[in-house]
């Protein structure tokens, strides 16, 4: 099974007490309050947790005398140390805090800041290295041309998840989906969809990183 936004739309549909038609076909019949009501569940869900599934490995050549490099769309990778995974050449550089007080020079990179949307490398390359930054995706999924998505529009747009967390994946959107829309927690609904919310999050959190998650975890 491949999640897209139209399985996703019409199992939300197909809900107790939903007020939606439950066999869209195209998006023209997508109603597009439970689209961003169904936006807002995966990203709340998504971003919420650095979920192995979302991390990836930005890869490129450095230039001569070109030090300015783009960043990737998401949240650079940091370990315990608190070290970045910015490496030139399999080598972890190091975050420079005071870039201003820095001179012009070319070399191997040792070390990074950002300026804007921009990485920053130093020494200024001055032959071709092997820059690669792991970080965490904020794309959501994927169009039909395979290009990164950061919300879903389209019917078949795809939710890129790991196929075994699909289901699980699928069942704390719908839930959060649901919870969301009530406008009042007296609702006959709201204390069902919140414990249903809470459990399969749980569980999307725990077969994701394979251990029991932190009793703490919340959104």
């Amino acid at each position: 099974m491949t999640l897209t936004l139209l399985d996703l739309y019409n199992t939300a549909a197909s809900q107790e007490w939903s007020m939606y038609d439950n066999d869209a076909a195209n998006t023209d019949e997508m109603e597009k309050p439970l689209v961003i009501a169904l936006n807002k569940a995966v990203t709340e869900i998504l971003y919420s947790y650095p979920f192995p599934f979302r991390e990836r490995t930005h890869i490129l050549f450095t230039m001569p005398k070109i030090k300015y490099y783009d960043i990737p769309q998401g949240l650079i990778i940091r370990d315990k140390e608190e070290n970045y995974s910015i490496k030139i050449n399999n080598n972890l550089i190091k975050l420079i805090k005071n870039p201003i007080q820095l001179t012009e020079k070319q070399g191997c990179p040792e070390g990074f800041f950002i300026k804007g949307s921009k990485l920053v490398l130093y020494p200024t390359p001055n032959e071709k290295f092997i820059l690669t930054i792991d970080y965490i995706t904020l794309s959501i999924g994927e169009n039909s041309d395979g290009d990164e998505i950061f919300t879903l529009t389209n019917v078949d747009d795809i939710i890129t998840v790991p196929h075994y967390l699909e289901e699980i994946f699928k069942n704390a959107v719908i839930s959060r989906t649901m919870l969301n829309s009530i406008s009042s927690e007296s609702d006959e609904n709201y204390s069902a969809y919140k414990k249903q919310s809470e459990i399969s999050y749980h569980q999307l959190v725990k077969y994701a990183k394979g251990v029991e998650p932190a009793k703490s975890i919340k959104i």
